[in-house]
């Protein structure tokens, strides 16, 4: 089995969202590993010498033996376009750290700067990101995520979006669309639709 993956925002000290993260690794433990026994992440960050000033991203590296942590300053890649490519039998669940799969598809982006993922006609993801699309005041994303996020699942339980079925020719129906993870928070930068092409 490839090794896990989270990646957590640390900022000015403190770790962002470490409920959903706990959930999500708890789970993979269980689903992937068979562990029953519950994983406290906040009590094994607690044990970093955490840098208390700056942007990092807290890369955990795991499965049901091993921990390794690397703490990495961030800066958020700019992306101002996605292009879309198909692949109908993509997967990717849980996330791993094995990510040939989505690198390959990352290749045909030309001169965009980042991809999104098509599946069976629905879309997807970006290849380190969710997606959610704005309708005049509500936002939605694509309930065919490819990865669950922490950001997207908080910001589902907070009502601040919504899930839905997206197909390709919905996209022009939208006016902009931003791209969030555990690093890019809901007030990350909102794009054209426009800006998104086959």
């Amino acid at each position: 089995m490839s090794l896990l993956l989270e990646s957590i925002k640390l900022l000015d000290g403190e770790f962002h969202n470490l409920f959903y993260h706990e959930q999500r690794m708890n789970k993979a433990l269980h689903t992937l590993c068979g562990v029953e026994e519950f994983f406290d992440l906040e009590a094994f960050l607690k044990n970093l010498h955490a840098p208390q000033k700056g942007l990092y991203k807290c890369r955990l590296v795991y499965d049901d033996v091993s921990r390794e942590v690397e703490l990495i300053p961030y800066t958020p890649k700019p992306i101002s376009s996605l292009r879309i490519v198909e692949h109908d039998r993509i997967s990717y669940e849980f996330k791993y750290t094995d990510r040939r799969a989505i690198d390959k598809l990352s290749e045909m982006r030309n001169t965009c700067d980042d991809i999104l993922i098509v599946k069976r006609g629905l879309v997807t993801d970006s290849s380190f990101s969710n997606i959610v699309f704005r309708n005049g005041k509500h936002w939605v994303t694509p309930w065919s995520a490819l990865l669950k996020g922490t950001q997207r699942q908080k910001l589902l339980e907070h009502e601040l979006i919504t899930e839905e079925e997206i197909k390709v020719k919905d996209i022009k129906s939208f006016e902009t669309f931003k791209l969030i993870n555990a690093m890019l928070e809901f007030d990350s930068p909102e794009i054209k639709v426009s800006n998104i092409v086959l």
